[in-house]
């Protein structure tokens, strides 16, 4: 796959992500979920935010050809 299409993927699902976390969206931040059952609500928004953070950055990279594991 081109790795611009990856990188737009990648920002689109980290942007969705951190939107579901923020505004609370139930498809992201559902009840019977791991984290919201062993953390809380809250905690568990921040944590889908972070992993959506995570997700938009390594999206970037990739559009501006990062090699994040290249010594």
């Amino acid at each position: 796959m081109n790795s611009t299409l990856v990188g737009v993927l990648l920002i689109a699902v980290g942007i969705l992500t951190m939107l579901g976390a923020a505004f609370n969206w139930r498809i992201v931040t559902r009840g019977r979920r791991l984290f919201n059952f062993l953390f809380g609500d809250t905690v568990a928004r921040i944590i889908y935010f972070v992993a959506g953070l995570f997700i938009f950055i390594m999206g970037i990279g990739r559009l501006i050809s990062v090699s994040w594991f290249e010594l």
